[in-house]
């Protein structure tokens, strides 16, 4: 009897630590956290200030440096999109505004790859939704695997609809399409 008493706290102790060993080792990734937007770059890239910054910009812990998720927008110099893309994102979350970012534990040129959210709408997905962005596919298919399908659709209607970078007169050469 005493034998398995000790087994059983041994059990009990192990499951205990692998436990906290499972929480203390669970990646910033899956956090979602609270955040107000500071300034916004261009059309996939913003800057907030939140809590505690996994990579901080500029030295400073509490101000991220965002690169959006699952999409990519028109870069400087991709003009007229690059500008209607960045005054969208201003529109949407304007400076001040409190946003949840999910943090998906990638990071790119010193940005945290995240997706952002705002009275719980994708801003990254209503980008793409609107033409305003394609969808980048190494992080659709590594980074977003759950809301894929929605990206694409999101892509595909945009893209018929002649939204934004889509648009048959003029679209943004460098679009991608993602399977």
């Amino acid at each position: 009897m005493k034998k398995h008493k000790i087994s059983l706290i041994l059990a009990v102790v192990s499951c205990g630590i692998l436990i906290l060993l499972s929480i203390l080792n669970t990646p910033q990734s899956l956090a979602i956290q609270q955040a107000r937007i500071s300034q916004i770059i261009d059309g996939d890239t913003l800057e907030v200030t939140m809590s505690q910054c996994r990579i901080p910009w500029e030295g400073n812990s509490q101000l991220c440096r965002l690169q959006l998720a699952c999409i990519d927008g028109p870069d400087y110099g991709d003009s007229p999109f690059f500008e209607a893309a960045k005054s969208r994102l201003e529109t949407l979350i304007p400076r001040g505004t409190i946003v949840l970012i999910s943090d998906t534990g990638k990071s790119s040129r010193q940005r945290i790859v995240s997706e952002v959210f705002k009275d719980n709408t994708s801003i990254n997905l209503q980008l793409v939704n609107e033409g305003k962005a394609s969808l980048f596919c190494k992080h659709l298919n590594d980074t977003c695997p759950s809301s894929k399908t929605a990206y694409l659709n999101a892509q595909n209607s945009a893209k018929q609809a002649g939204l934004g970078i889509w648009n048959s007169r003029q679209p943004w050469q460098k679009a991608r399409v993602c399977n």
